[in-house]
């Protein structure tokens, strides 16, 4: 199937994926349809290291079958990561996220063609009393990011 991005698309994307790295934020679209990720427009995630291409087929976290789990097939380009979830917006419209894991302990990998290829900046993170540390993301941050899922032609 050839690819319908244009040249300097690709090789925006192709140069954003070469700098992810361990704490690099992430995001992909997300499925308003499905209530068992909150219907949320996009996910966020942070980078565990850098892209890998892996040379078996391996299990991890996303499946929608009742595993939970999918395959990620040989040859695929993954980066592993910590999902976040959304937990509140605020009077302000910033939007706070916590860490997700697999109730299984299960890998967590976002695929190379689900990334945003957009640099994402928290305005800031804390701690909760006797709770895990939350990511604030400004609200027009946010809001940009739903826009560009749901406008294709949106430049980011």
């Amino acid at each position: 199937m050839p690819c319908k991005q244009d040249k300097t698309d690709r090789e925006q994307a192709a140069s954003f994926i070469d700098t992810i790295d361990k704490g690099t934020v992430l995001a992909s679209k997300g499925d308003l349809d499905d209530s068992t990720s909150g219907n949320e427009a996009i996910w966020v995630c942070i980078a565990e290291g850098k892209k890998k291409t892996n040379d078996v087929p391996f299990l991890a976290a996303g499946g929608t079958g009742a595993s939970g789990l999918r395959t990620i097939n040989a040859n695929w380009r993954y980066v592993d990561v910590r999902w976040l979830v959304k937990v509140k917006t605020d009077s302000v419209g910033d939007v706070h996220y916590e860490e997700w894991k697999h109730p299984s302990g299960d890998r967590t990998v976002l695929t190379m063609p689900k990334i945003l290829t957009v640099q994402i900046r928290f305005e800031r993170e804390y701690e909760v009393r006797n709770g895990p540390k939350r990511w604030v993301m400004s609200a027009a941050t946010y809001q940009h990011l739903v826009d560009a899922v749901k406008d294709k032609d949106l430049e980011l």
